[in-house]
């Protein structure tokens, strides 16, 4: 796939609660139509949290995923690797630096106005894939 094919859409979330209603909700919505989903997360720490967060929320169910750094058929999966273990299409970026692996045709990213790091954080990796063309969103 080619980069200029690559789409990126920026949540905008205010607070903790909202950032864990779209995760839930975009691995929800992969999982259901059975498309592979990767979350990309920076340590094992991140990776760990998430996994509990996929666990716990919604309360009344959990969706099935699984933490992998190497090559899995699983559809939900929550990799510190920088690279696609499990083939998806789609990929939700929870690391400070910008997603460039060439595999996807959509990457979530988070323009977290929580905190003014945060948001600077958010501005670098939106401006980085303006250099790179890509077509990007925000919701």
């Amino acid at each position: 796939m080619r980069h200029s094919d690559i789409r990126v859409i920026f949540f905008q979330v205010q607070d903790i609660p909202s950032k864990f209603k779209r995760i839930t909700e975009t691995a929800k919505i992969h999982f259901m139509r059975k498309e592979r989903l990767l979350f990309f997360v920076e340590d094992e720490k991140a990776q760990k949290f998430t996994d509990e967060l996929l666990w716990k929320i919604p309360e009344t169910q959990f969706l099935p995923h699984s933490v992998s750094d190497t090559p899995t058929a699983d559809l939900i999966v929550i990799t510190k690797s920088k690279t696609n273990v499990n083939q998806a299409l789609f990929a939700f970026n929870l690391c400070p630096t910008p997603l460039f692996l060439p595999d996807f045709k959509l990457i979530y990213e988070f323009e977290d106005l929580s905190h003014p790091h945060k948001k600077s954080l958010s501005e670098i990796r939106f401006n980085a894939y303006k250099q790179a063309n890509l077509s990007l969103e925000s919701m």
